[in-house]
């Protein structure tokens, strides 16, 4: 048999699952250090590293950048649709797929500060709200065109659907709670006015 040559030889292409979503990995002769990309269209996820670097560890190195990871994909999802019209089937599977990774730990980390417990969290495509949250079962909905605004958005509406499961309605404590864990949830809600694309 012959021999492989050349960047063949020196470059291992595989896919890796970690935490359910799907990583790239590249493996390479002579690369000494493992480097992060979020590549368009989609923000899927591409690791380079040396070539005897182990499964384990290209997984403990993509979970440690989870929230550098959720920030790129988000704004490189942004940036890739296009603005206007009507969303298309391939924009509401990467929308998707995009905000069921990262609501999770969002949830994991607000809900214990704010000292609720959310319930069922399901993710649609609206054209009316960016979240709603049944306060009797703590179900909780996430509009999946946040994948497509600034990341700082995405946290505000969980943050306000969970402020939901404190005080139902939008009045002056629940204004004051907002403001008590996230200062910034108003820049943010600007930001989403007249954004949903129908």
């Amino acid at each position: 048999m012959a021999r492989r040559s050349g960047i063949a030889a020196k470059t291992k292409r595989t896919t890796l699952i970690v935490d359910g979503v799907d990583v790239q990995v590249v493996r390479r002769f002579g690369q000494k250090s493992a480097r992060l990309k979020v590549k368009p269209p989609d923000g899927h996820l591409e690791v380079t590293g040396p070539f005897a670097m182990t499964d384990r560890e290209i997984s403990t190195f993509v979970q440690s950048h989870w929230d550098w990871i959720a920030r790129q994909k988000l704004q490189t999802i942004a940036m890739e649709e296009a603005k206007g019209g009507t969303p298309t089937q391939a924009e509401l599977d990467a929308w998707r797929e995009c905000v069921k990774a990262f609501v999770p730990p969002l949830i994991d980390k607000w809900a214990p500060v704010m000292g609720v417990r959310p319930g069922k969290v399901t993710y649609r495509n609206m054209v009316s709200r960016w979240g709603s949250c049944n306060v009797k079962s703590g179900h909780i909905t996430i509009n999946i065109q946040l994948a497509a605004q600034p990341p700082d958005c995405l946290e505000y509406v969980v943050v306000h659907e969970l402020c939901h499961l404190l005080e139902p309605s939008h009045n002056a404590r629940f204004h004051a709670l907002m403001t008590q864990f996230l200062p910034t949830w108003k820049q943010s809600e600007r930001k989403l006015r007249g954004a949903i694309r129908r």
